[in-house]
């Protein structure tokens, strides 16, 4: 049978068009990434790289925080849901009772969505800052193994702006940010931060130089960090 005669395989072609199709829209938006990250001045190719690489990415919006009111994420245990109500209500209370807040912490479960709920039902930043801090060794592995949402690290930089307001020893606001750091995707999500949430980002390291200037060791420190947050402090 000629190649004229045979039948045409439009299952086969459709697939073809549509691995065309996508492969052209990931060229898209790699070049438009290229041309961002070209305008934006990244500091290191790995940046550049990282920037490019997760062009098809798209970072949490503040919608995808938002608790999925009637959802039952795991419908073969019962009691979850229960459990959940029982940590939230505790953590509305602790905003009332700090003697309470480290217990009630403890109970927290350690996933994305349960941490920024938690997160988002206390009102004072410094206790905001407390529950960070109290979950810090869980950060990298547990709450943001996939990526930190770009709206919270505005958020959190806000909390240790207030939280400093109110204290002199910077060093746990120094570990926290460097366990952010370590965080997967953390280049990424520096990069698609907005402009408002990076300044916020800088307030808080030129106030963290300003309470550290008296001790040569957190200079050198501070200096780094704030370089991985894209924050320049010459």
């Amino acid at each position: 049978m000629s190649a004229l005669k045979a039948s045409i395989d439009y299952k086969s072609l459709e697939k073809e068009l549509h691995a065309a199709l996508a492969a052209d829209e990931l060229y898209k938006l790699q070049n438009d990434a290229k041309i961002r990250a070209i305008e934006q001045a990244v500091p290191t190719y790995e940046h550049f790289r990282q920037m490019v690489h997760g062009a098809h990415l798209k970072p949490l919006d503040r919608n995808d925080m938002k608790p999925k009111i009637g959802v039952q994420w795991n419908p073969l245990i019962n009691s979850a849901k229960s459990h959940d109500s029982t940590v939230l209500e505790a953590l509305k209370k602790s905003t009332r009772n700090k003697d309470s807040n480290e217990s009630i912490l403890k109970k927290s479960r350690k996933t994305c969505k349960d941490f920024l709920q938690s997160w988002k039902t206390i009102t004072d930043h410094s206790e905001k800052f407390t529950y960070v801090w109290n979950l810090r060794n869980d950060l990298q592995h547990h709450v943001f193994w996939v990526e930190i949402p770009t709206s919270f690290l505005g958020d959190f930089a806000n909390a240790c702006l207030q939280h400093l307001s109110k204290v002199d020893d910077i060093t746990p606001v120094i570990e926290v940010l460097g366990k952010l750091s370590t965080c997967n995707r953390f280049d990424l999500t520096v990069c698609f931060m907005t402009r408002d949430e990076k300044s916020m980002c800088e307030r808080l390291f030129r106030q963290l130089q300003l309470k550290g200037k008296s001790d040569e060791s957190f200079k050198s420190t501070i200096k780094s960090l704030a370089a991985k947050y894209q924050v320049n402090l010459d």
